[in-house]
């Protein structure tokens, strides 16, 4: 069994995407030390699950990097922190980074990887998590993103208004992909 989850969205069939869900991270300002130095071992998206409310939400921010991406348009360095940016509803690309990025006292973290070269790394996605996230691994469903997810977070990082209930995920996560898929249209 895959300690992450591994799939294919319909729309890019060349690229196999990879999440993982880590709790009790103790590492979190070394890999974020890694990831400013740009070390390439370290070419994953790493996300702050406090800023998550499903799977959905994630693959949601996938799509829309891939889809940036085929048209040219990555604003970012790299697929994986494009990732990252497909997350915000702004253009500010340090201020996404800051709100839904690993950070220095991250205890838990989302991490992405996404292979466009058809190739299936699963197993060497997971071994190599393994090594860089000094944690535990725990399945990747919906139900573990809502214990890790703090609502007020979601609430400030999307500016939702409080009348935009954020109990039903299912809804909630549609007002969300709809803020990530219009960004820089608005």
């Amino acid at each position: 069994m895959e300690p992450g989850l591994t799939l294919r969205l319909p729309q890019f069939p060349q690229s196999v995407v990879h999440v993982g869900l880590y709790t009790s991270v103790t590492n979190a300002s070394t890999i974020r030390k890694e990831l400013l130095a740009g070390n390439t071992r370290y070419s994953y998206a790493f996300v702050d699950p406090r800023s998550m409310l499903s799977v959905a939400h994630v693959l949601a921010a996938v799509y829309r990097a891939l889809t940036d991406m085929e048209a040219g348009g990555l604003r970012t360095r790299t697929l994986s922190s494009e990732v990252v940016f497909a997350l915000g509803g702004t253009m500010n690309i340090a201020d996404t980074l800051r709100r839904f990025g690993i950070a220095d006292d991250s205890d838990s973290v989302l991490v992405v990887k996404v292979d466009t070269d058809q190739a299936e790394r699963s197993n060497s996605v997971w071994a190599d998590l393994g090594e860089i996230i000094q944690g535990t691994s725990i399945p990747v469903t919906d139900e573990n993103i809502a214990r890790l997810t703090d609502i007020e977070t979601v609430r400030k990082n999307y500016k939702l208004q409080q009348g935009i209930s954020l109990v039903d995920r299912s809804e909630a996560t549609k007002v969300v992909a709809g803020a990530i898929a219009l960004r820089g249209y608005l």
